[in-house]
């Protein structure tokens, strides 16, 4: 936990203060973390591994809300009181969480810098929501998938000889419950923008042809 980019502004002191409050945990691939309606007691953050957040509806249709990696907070229902999770939380990977409990939450936000950092994960959480509900009424399908591959692309990419990989082992139907469309409409339009030399697909994995999609500040490391 000590090694967690929140903390590195904390004095190894104060370091091994804050690992007296944590509890490792992995969650072997496909693995729930949490179901939306359990209690939120808990504060959880990614030291290595991908974790996907979802609802599903009441006809059982899964709605994918984000995808979290290393250093990403998550379960930061527990900052209130008496509150459920709101969604569900399960690995993609094999991932190690840190985990620290409700009343352990005073401790760890009493150093001001780690509340500041906090608080700017959450922010830059909603306002990824935020861009994704306006992605999902304002553009096609064609727009919502090119538009989700480029911010994975953002996130996860990989500059490679064949293009920009993306390192996450999507289907269509991930893809898909990303969009909210059906697994058919995003079949067509993943052959579209192959047919169109805008993305190509390679054993599961993604890759953009055209680097000029990718916005400016977008980092990859050379091969």
């Amino acid at each position: 936990m000590k090694d967690l980019e929140l903390f590195q502004s904390l004095s190894p002191e104060e370091k091994h203060e804050i690992m007296k409050l944590a509890h490792g945990k992995t969650y072997l691939k496909g693995e729930m973390v949490f179901f939306e309606g359990d209690p939120a007691d808990t504060i959880y953050l990614i030291k290595s591994g991908i974790v996907l957040l979802y609802k599903v509806s009441e006809k059982g249709k899964e709605v994918s809300l984000g995808i979290l990696q290393e250093n990403d907070i998550f379960g930061e229902n527990t900052i209130f009181d008496d509150i459920q999770h709101t969604m569900n939380a399960k690995a993609l990977e094999n991932t190690f969480v840190c985990t620290c409990n409700k009343k352990d939450l005073p401790e760890l936000l009493k150093d001001p810098m780690i509340s500041l950092k906090i608080i700017k994960l959450l922010g830059d959480k909603l306002n990824n929501y935020t861009e994704q509900m306006a992605t999902l009424a304002f553009q096609d399908v064609k727009g919502r998938v090119l538009d989700v591959l480029i911010r994975l692309a953002r996130e996860y990419g990989e500059m490679t000889p064949e293009g920009i990989r993306i390192n996450l082992l999507l289907n269509h139907q991930d893809l898909a419950n990303l969009v909210n469309a059906s697994r058919v409409m995003v079949t067509n339009t993943i052959n579209e923008l192959k047919r169109e030399g805008v993305i190509r697909v390679n054993k599961r994995f993604f890759f953009i042809l055209n680097s000029s999609l990718i916005k400016k500040n977008f980092y990859v490391e050379n091969v």
